[in-house]
């Protein structure tokens, strides 16, 4: 296996050096049994700068590369990303996000956007810019928490991919993401047990990006997003499969445009 990661990350850097655009493909497994549906995708890609796209060429961060990775494999046949803001040099790139933002920050987006659009799936990765000074969030999970079942309540049957935050170049900080980390696993462990429509993805397995994988000691380059987008495709992968979606509600005109 690591002789075949090697062999991977050789071609993508090779990709790089021949101005090849990389694309998710060229990370994520060919031979997995594929999960598809019926029901459309409105996706509301949920966070900070990550979400976003600071740190990638294009300003795409993950969503070109899923889009990409759920159209290719025919997960679903219709995939729409919503948001109040654009970002990204593709057409679908609708995001809400803001650079910056903490838990809460994040939370107060949510608040106005998810009962705008009505995503029948939201893609979270909240935390990061709470742990911009090191020591740790105490009440990470608990705002987290929060925050998804607020989700559940303005888009009801919608359905949550939370992500673990991705690690950090500066030590202090990525210990208070590993405690946010610590609290995120149990906060799904004990919402997933009374039945929540939630699946966790963890960005700092084995597909998950590296530190070396970052372009400023935060935000991932562009190989970082193909990974994020790989770990994202396998968490929808488990909704799919799973059989946790539900047709996306009517929602506001906008949604039809964006």
């Amino acid at each position: 296996m690591s002789s075949l990661r090697s062999l991977i990350m050789v071609l993508a850097w090779f990709a790089l050096l021949l101005n090849v655009p990389v694309t998710a493909t060229l990370l994520q497994r060919q031979d997995a049994p594929i999960n598809t549906t019926t029901i459309p995708l409105r996706i509301m890609s949920l966070g900070a700068s990550v979400t976003f796209g600071v740190g990638s060429t294009t300003g795409n961060s993950y969503r070109k590369d899923l889009l990409d990775l759920l159209t290719s494999k025919k997960v679903s046949p219709t995939i729409q990303y919503v948001g109040d803001k654009k970002n990204g040099n593709f057409s679908n790139n609708a995001v809400e996000a803001t650079n910056g933002f903490t838990i809460s920050q994040i939370a107060g987006l949510a608040n106005t956007a998810v009962p705008e659009f009505l995503p029948n799936l939201v893609l979270l990765d909240a935390g990061t810019n709470n742990c911009n000074q090191g020591g740790t969030v105490p009440d990470a999970g608990q705002q987290v928490t929060n925050l998804i079942t607020k989700i559940y309540a303005q888009s009801p049957g919608s359905t949550v991919i939370l992500t673990s935050i991705l690690v950090n170049s500066k030590a202090d900080q990525d210990a208070c993401r590993v405690d946010e980390n610590r609290q995120y696993t149990e906060l799904v462990a004990t919402m997933q047990a009374a039945g929540a429509k939630l699946v966790y993805v963890d960005m700092r397995g084995p597909g998950g990006p590296l530190v070396g994988d970052l372009a400023d000691g935060r935000h991932p380059n562009d190989i970082g997003y193909v990974k994020m987008a790989n770990v994202w495709f396998g968490g929808i992968q488990e909704v799919v499969g799973k059989g946790l979606l539900v047709e996306p509600a009517v929602a506001a005109a906008k949604v039809s445009k964006a």
